[in-house]
């Protein structure tokens, strides 16, 4: 089991660096196999087609991008608070390039693959979604007199923006990564939070959301496994 795992690990950090580069259409089957050094008939004995590859490597990099926030969130003594959220969120999205291009539905990164596939079973869980910015409001993290819908929906837009706009200003012109989050943040603190200055709740209901995500990527990836093992 541990060798399937490692192999499969290996084979999917090959297609991430591969797709991210190339881009989907372009990265065949053969180029992933190649580079994770085994045979392109072995490849296809753990998925079948290449966009089955690209299912589960969205789920591994999904995994990959809760992994980074939750170590964020949790170094972050007030990291439950809404401002410290959004900027923990955005910056480990940025820090994804296939998310980003996950979340931005970039095609010439994943081709064809975000118009033809339901992608927003990950890109649901890569900002506040609506149940977690209700539990927010009810902890009185996040100001109540605005439906929980419309801020996660507020909440989408900011991270669009931040991650799209670098395909709209050239990266010379624009100001630090670090800078401009922390101004998000701000903008966040004084737009949206609520009376509350406690981040244990936010960290609790972002928490719950986040292992129960994992677990479902966990299943996928395992599914590939046992196949490959039979």
């Amino acid at each position: 089991m541990k060798d399937s795992s490692v192999q499969m690990g290996r084979v999917l950090e090959a297609a991430s660096a591969l797709i991210v580069h190339y881009g989907f259409d372009k990265t065949t089957m053969e180029d992933i196999a190649r580079k994770a050094g085994m045979s392109k008939s072995a490849l296809y004995l753990i998925w079948s087609s290449k966009d089955r590859l690209l299912s589960a490597l969205l789920a591994y990099e999904m995994k990959r991008l809760l992994a980074d926030f939750s170590v964020r969130l949790e170094a972050d003594p007030d990291g439950g608070q809404i401002a410290n959220l959004v900027r923990h969120s955005l910056l480990a999205l940025k820090n994804n390039p296939l998310m980003a291009a996950l979340y931005t539905r970039d095609s010439r990164t994943l081709g064809d693959f975000v118009s033809h596939q339901d992608v927003s079973r990950y890109t649901s869980r890569i900002m506040l979604g609506v149940t977690s910015t209700a539990q927010m409001q009810a902890a009185g993290l996040l100001q109540s007199g605005i439906r929980p819908e419309v801020m996660a929906y507020v909440f989408s837009i900011v991270a669009m923006g931040f991650i799209h706009i670098q395909s709209i200003v050239p990266t010379a012109e624009a100001p630090p990564l670090e800078e401009v989050a922390d101004a998000i943040s701000h903008l966040m603190q004084h737009g949206f939070a609520g009376s509350s200055e406690h981040s244990a709740a936010g960290k609790q209901a972002i928490s719950s959301l986040m292992d129960h995500a994992v677990r479902q990527y966990d299943e996928e990836l395992s599914k590939a496994r046992r196949s490959y093992e039979q």
